[in-house]
């Protein structure tokens, strides 16, 4: 829902307060500075995950302990985080709606543009391969940092891409990509169906 409501709220600023259609440009910016700065949500709440999966414990225990290693272990990865959601959320907000609006414009009377969301199915098949292949391996990185926050193995953003990419080659920064590009598949044509027809009824405050 974070990301819904700034996206709203990028969308506004970029238009200027007009009421106007955002450009291809502005509406993949939204999404980006959207996803980017969920990151400062999103990023703790993650760390929580993974360390819960890792060593046990309840949220709330895993939680203070964390908390009591101070700023630099609550905000561990977030900042991988935050590119990963910025690139995610410019593709299922920016480059899924604009492909989608295309082919409405340009294919209407063919099978993939005669309604919006056979438009938007069509447009996932673009949207989904490019934000997931792009959004991977700073994922891949953030997962290994906040799995290693005595960082054992994993220090720094650069060191840490630069393990993996030691131990496998690049293509190491891409480990899990087939069960994401799946998922993503299912996940951006259901997201952008939200943001186009959900988020503004939720937030409309944020939109206007």
């Amino acid at each position: 829902m974070t990301q819904f409501y700034l996206n709203g709220v990028m969308k506004k600023m970029l238009a200027g307060g007009e009421d106007r259609p955002l450009s291809a440009a502005e509406q993949i910016g939204s999404g980006f500075g959207a996803g980017l700065g969920s990151g400062i949500v999103c990023g703790p709440l993650e760390l929580i995950m993974i360390q819960q999966q890792r060593k046990g414990g309840s949220i709330l225990s895993v939680g203070t302990d964390l908390a009591r290693g101070g700023p630099s272990i609550v905000t561990r990865g977030m900042l991988a985080l935050g590119l990963r959601e910025g690139i995610y959320c410019a593709g299922f907000m920016g480059i899924l709606p604009v492909v989608r609006q295309y082919i409405r414009e340009n294919y209407s009377h063919t099978v993939f543009g005669r309604s919006d969301d056979s438009a938007r199915l069509a447009a996932t098949f673009v949207a989904g391969p490019i934000c997931s292949f792009a959004s991977h391996p700073p994922d891949t990185v953030k997962t290994c940092m906040q799995g290693d926050i005595e960082q054992a193995r994993f220090k720094g953003y650069g060191q840490s891409a630069g393990v993996l990419v030691a131990e496998g080659g690049f293509p190491a920064l891409w480990r899990g990509i087939p069960w994401r590009l799946f998922r993503q598949f299912c996940a951006v044509f259901l997201f952008d169906k939200i943001s186009a027809e959900v988020a503004p009824k939720l937030f409309p405050h944020a939109f206007k």
